[in-house]
């Protein structure tokens, strides 16, 4: 069941307890999108190299999720 399938959640987060919270959100269904500093990303990327390159504490805590890269420092 996914109670949560029509939701669409856009989230600036990093490291250990938001990640978390928004896969909860995504086991139930919504989509996730995941903005990370470009060039950069989320620092918890790094906390070990064992996923293809990744942390697995990253790669756990974010299943689910669409992650891009944005800047807000480019005016309009």
């Amino acid at each position: 069941m996914q109670p949560l399938k029509d939701l669409t959640v856009v989230t600036f987060e990093h490291a250990i307890a938001a990640p978390f919270a928004t896969r909860q959100l995504a086991d139930l269904g919504a989509r996730v999108i995941k903005i990370e500093r470009p060039g950069v990303g989320d620092f918890a990327r790094g906390y070990d190299e064992r996923v293809r390159g990744m942390a697995s504490h990253f790669v756990w805590t974010n299943r689910s999720t669409t992650t891009c890269g944005a800047s807000g420092n480019t005016r309009s």
